[in-house]
């Protein structure tokens, strides 16, 4: 337990969250033209990547 709330702390483990919520919610809203919907989902996903690329335990390294 105390290791995942260690990693909760990151702030890009946030970012990674946030940007997961934000790819579900663009797949629903129909209103938005496709090119965005590329765009975005290829921000959001890079984003995601970092976040999974993270490690919080280490402060050193990224």
């Amino acid at each position: 337990m105390k290791k995942i709330l260690c990693r909760l702390k990151s702030p890009l483990v946030w970012v990674s969250i946030i940007a997961q919520i934000a790819i579900i919610i663009g797949l629903f809203n129909v209103e938005i033209s496709d090119i965005v919907k590329v765009i975005g989902a290829a921000v959001v996903e890079i984003c995601t990547l970092a976040g999974v690329l993270n490690n919080p335990s280490d402060k050193d390294c990224f």
